[in-house]
């Protein structure tokens, strides 16, 4: 059954993708994809290597820690949070961040009750709630300084 979830969540995962790498500015949302899949990997790693949670059914076994949520889901959340947040300011970034990181820990909170996909040793909710939140944010945060150099640059470019 888990592993029937882990290849639904893949080709679902896939099809948001693409739908949402449809809008533009194409080269924000694909910076912003692999900046969380960056950052997520190795927090990924840290976290079972540490023996904080464990993944017992996964779909690249070879892996300790979850391929498919690091490189793919994760992100593309943190793309959705991008994207939703784009034109708002920091007050709305907060909230949306809020509500994003509620919704994927109740999410996974019911994954590790009803499965064994997720395996909380010594993790729980809130852990999962506060590192999402943090993780949005600083995935926002990084996207602004990134469009905040970006414009300055284009500015001495456009003065000489």
């Amino acid at each position: 059954m888990e592993i029937i979830l882990l290849w639904l969540f893949l080709i679902l995962g896939i099809i948001l993708l693409t739908v949402s790498l449809k809008k533009q500015p194409l080269k924000d949302w694909l910076l912003c994809l692999l900046a969380a899949a960056y950052f997520a990997s190795p927090l990924g790693d840290l976290v079972v290597k540490y023996e904080f949670l464990s993944y017992p059914v996964q779909l690249f076994p070879q892996f300790q820690s979850s391929i498919l949520y690091e490189y793919l889901l994760l992100p593309l959340m943190c793309l959705f949070y991008f994207q939703s947040t784009y034109h708002k300011g920091i007050f709305s970034c907060i909230w949306q961040a809020f509500l994003y990181s509620a919704v994927l820990t109740t999410f996974e909170v019911l994954l590790e009750i009803k499965t064994a996909l997720i395996d909380y040793i010594h993790w729980g909710w809130f852990s999962s709630f506060i590192t999402q939140f943090l993780f949005l944010l600083f995935i926002r945060w990084l996207m602004w300084l990134v469009n905040v150099v970006v414009k300055k640059r284009e500015k001495t470019v456009d003065r000489r």
